[in-house]
């Protein structure tokens, strides 16, 4: 007997998507998948090769949203998907670095 899983996703975001950007912020490709009946996302520094670790897997009809950390700087990021054709998805990023404060003398 076959199982059948029903996802809410867009077939359209099934696969590897690059970002294409002339800086180190869109060094970056993303690899969105099915595994064992869920949706699955792996990220790379496609320069480095060095791993993100991904978290907070959310999709809808039309769109993947997911957390980033990039183990080597630190940082943190929340990434969304959004399909626009079979050929592209808006790649929509928001980044948080953290750093130390001291205090200053009056």
């Amino acid at each position: 007997m076959t199982n059948v899983t029903y996802l809410n996703l867009p077939m359209a975001l099934l696969g590897r998507w690059r970002a294409e950007w002339d800086s180190d912020d869109g060094r970056s490709e993303y690899h969105i998948f099915v595994r064992d009946g869920r949706v699955a996302v792996e990220a790379i520094d496609y320069v480095d090769r060095e791993a993100y670790v991904i978290s907070n897997i959310v999709c809808d009809s039309k769109s993947v949203a997911f957390d980033t950390l990039m183990r080597s700087t630190g940082r943190k990021g929340h990434l969304v998907l959004e399909v626009k054709s079979a050929s592209r998805v808006d790649l929509t990023f928001t980044f948080t670095n953290t750093c130390a404060a001291v205090r200053c003398e009056d």
